[in-house]
């Protein structure tokens, strides 16, 4: 049967006996099917298969939300909307942005038998599709072979939503390895959450065992991820580039080539990737927000700004949406000195943070947002005073280890526009000194961190003058080992690592001690003082990067966070 998995029985014989028991009133099906009559036909077939309820949407906005207010077991999308959306694009935005339970069965349905169309489906994240016309037999062996599967897997999306995520793996690699019914889903999980785990060979050898039995683009795109993880990047880029050559409309590899492309610090090519990204699923809020924030970080003005506005038209009340967006939209519109543009920036982030109290779900992240936004206002409306008190309040959150390079890049951003209209501003250079010896962890985020602050050139010669700093204490540090005195390297690292918080001085003070370690004598000690300062600094690297470049949660290992207990992967 197209599009299903073969290694799963077909089950046109007993159908109705398999499915009845399944379905019953508290059984939700979502239609999303801009015809009302062929809508009303499908929801009719459906019913008598005993689901019993049954919800009808014509538009991907309905849909969106639809999903977000219930949880359905099953949601049928036509491929091709009125609105022009894709209803392929619609569903693996719902996956990726974890709205989606992963035991939903989704399905795809077309008019389309076209080898393309029904390829590019067949191979996406759904769980199948349907070509009209069809009989409702045809319609209930695709649902039963669908949900059969995920009866399957049941026990793996146990795990996931449990946050038990090696377990999930073991019964994966269980599957996989006795070559189960469904054995090929298992193996694209258990690829996804080997790559969580950080095992990145594990994640490749499933990869290639599914590549060996049909070259599906998923696995191709996972198996250039594995390189990646493992340093590999030309390689990684390579193998994406090859894939888009055959599967150019890949939105999935877009993302991760953009990626790529950010970590070796070509902006402008990643600034192409996810162009091509955004235009093929121009209904996604996420795809939209990356191109914006990337392109501001790449000075061009004119795209971020229309990308950035559509993702706030897009999705401002949406789960997904990021505050970074207004706050970005409100430095362009500062540089416009258009204060009643900055002024309606600020009402939808006091009206964020107004939502968010109500929740009791407020932050430090988007209170650092509004603070800005308001010195930005103070200081277009002429009140310096203001504007550059807010500043301070800011400065002073520098030491705390929540404060990440996101945190660091508004807030160089920030002091670079004060100057351009003269804010009395107390030991600026100082400050920014202290963020570019916390935060310039290599070329890539030295980089992000001069682009911030390009309003004030005065402030990046600063900023490039501390990342010359760090490397000079890590090029001292290496001069003692090699002079034979490892210990006192490592306690020369995180000597200075106390006093600046970089994470890269951390990370080669816990290199050289865990190579060297036979040769230094108080190795526990230090050992012991790596990892409190790990536990205090190590994870700035982690936190979230402004070209907003981390990889999304691959769709096959997140579970939405409205199903209870299961929360996204971390």
């Amino acid at each position: 049967m197209p599009g299903c998995d073969p290694h799963v029985p077909h089950l046109a014989t007993f159908n109705t006996l398999a499915i009845k028991p399944r379905f019953g009133p508290l059984t939700r099906a979502l239609i999303v099917d801009s015809h009302i009559t062929t809508s009303n036909i499908l929801a009719s077939h459906l019913r008598m298969l005993g689901l019993g309820q049954v919800v009808q949407c014509a538009r991907a906005a309905e849909a969106l939300r639809h999903i977000q207010d219930a949880g359905f077991d099953f949601v049928l999308c036509e491929q091709r909307l009125a609105d022009g959306t894709m209803g392929q694009d619609l569903i693996e935005e719902l996956r990726r942005s974890a709205r989606l339970s992963l035991r939903t069965v989704v399905m795809v349905i077309s008019a389309d038998a076209a080898y393309n169309t029904v390829a590019e489906v067949a191979e996406s994240a759904v769980d199948g599709f349907v070509i009209r016309p069809y009989s409702p037999g045809g319609l209930e062996d695709r649902l039963v072979v669908a949900y059969r599967r995920k009866e399957l897997l049941s026990p793996v999306f146990d795990a996931i939503e449990a946050n038990r995520h090696a377990d999930a793996l073991k019964m994966c690699e269980t599957l996989y390895g006795r070559r189960a019914p469904g054995w090929t889903h298992a193996a694209r999980l258990g690829a996804e959450l080997a790559l969580r785990l950080d095992k990145p060979a594990l994640a490749s050898t499933l990869f290639e065992t599914v590549l060996a039995v049909k070259a599906v683009p998923w696995a191709k795109l996972g198996l250039a991820r594995t390189l990646a993880a493992t340093g590999a990047a030309g390689a990684a880029l390579s193998t994406i580039e090859n894939l888009l050559a055959t599967e150019p409309r890949y939105v999935d590899a877009y993302d991760v080539l953009g990626k790529l492309h950010a970590e070796q610090g070509d902006l402008q090519a990643a600034l192409t990737a996810y162009r091509q990204a955004s235009q093929i699923t121009p209904a996604s809020v996420q795809r939209a927000q990356k191109y914006g924030i990337l392109a501001y970080y790449a000075e061009d003005p004119l795209t971020a700004q229309a990308a950035l506005e559509r993702a706030a038209a897009l999705g401002r009340e949406a789960e997904d949406f990021d505050l970074q967006t207004l706050l970005l939209l409100a430095m362009l519109h500062f540089r416009q000195k258009d204060t009643a543009a900055l002024q309606a920036c600020r009402m939808s982030i006091d009206q964020a943070l107004a939502t968010a109290s109500q929740a009791g779900a407020s932050g430090a992240r988007p209170q650092r947002f509004a603070q800005i936004i308001q010195a930005l206002d103070d200081a277009l409306q002429g009140r310096l005073a203001e504007a550059g008190k807010l500043a301070l309040a800011l400065a002073s959150g520098i030491g705390e280890p929540s404060f990440d390079i996101e945190a660091a890049s508004n807030l160089m951003s920030l002091l670079a526009a004060l100057q351009t209209v003269a804010v009395p501003l107390d030991h600026d250079s100082q400050t920014v000194r202290r963020l570019g010896l916390r935060f310039c962890v290599g070329r890539h985020a030295t980089e992000v961190l001069a682009q911030a602050c390009q309003d004030h050139p005065p402030h990046v010669a600063t900023l490039r003058q501390a990342h010359a700093e760090i490397g000079e204490m890590a090029q001292a540090a290496l001069g003692q080992v090699l002079a034979g005195d490892p210990q006192r390297a490592v306690e020369q690292l995180l000597a200075h690592t106390e006093t600046t918080h970089n994470a890269k001085l951390l990370h080669s003070a816990q290199a050289s001690l865990q190579r060297y370690r036979a040769r230094i004598a108080e190795a526990e000690r230090l050992q012991a003082r790596c990892d409190e300062l790990q536990s205090i600094w190590g994870s700035v690297a982690r936190h979230s990067q402004p070209l907003a470049s981390a990889e999304e949660d691959a769709p096959a290992t997140r579970s939405p966070a409205a199903t209870g207990p299961a929360k996204q992967m971390a």
